[in-house]
């Protein structure tokens, strides 16, 4: 007696409305963990700058700046667009790029962040908020750096 081997028409068609349910279910929390993920990726990046900024500053026992930067050579422009960590006006230490399309950052104070050779703030507490522009839920991240020159980052409401 032959065997036959292979699938049925409904045994297809059960597998295939299976998936489509499982994908259903699915990406909803795939899109959900690539927006945390771009968040999170926005702050640290913003982050790394602050604690390099003053890192170097200690270091060298010298001022140095952090502030918006499109030109790779003098604070000028919005966070959006890049920022730069330099010695006052006169070295580049290093220049980060623009962040993806969408992004927001912002920041409570005017002017640039300058951290003293102490490694800390010349001015009281800063406060930056970093999101994009499709923010919802609780994706907006709040970096707050302390007078003694400490950064923190918390999850915030967009």
């Amino acid at each position: 007696m032959k065997r036959n081997r292979g699938f049925t028409l409904i045994e297809l068609m059960v597998t295939v409305a299976v998936l489509v349910i499982l994908i259903t279910v699915a990406i909803p929390s795939f899109i959900n963990l690539i927006q945390n993920s771009r968040s999170a990726a926005l702050a640290n990046s913003v982050v790394t700058a602050l604690n390099y900024a003053r890192s170097e500053a200690v270091k060298r026992n010298t001022n140095v700046e952090f502030c918006a930067g499109t030109n790779r050579t003098t604070c000028a422009g919005a966070l959006t667009d890049g920022w730069n960590v330099q010695l006052s006006d006169t070295e580049l230490l290093r220049s980060w790029d623009a962040p993806d399309a969408g992004a927001v950052i912002t920041k409570d104070v005017a002017g640039v962040i300058t951290f003293t050779g102490s490694g800390r703030l010349n001015t009281g507490a800063v406060t930056l908020t970093t999101k994009y522009n499709n923010c919802t839920g609780d994706r907006s991240r709040t970096i707050r750096i302390n007078a003694s020159g400490r950064v923190s980052v918390t999850r915030t409401a967009c």
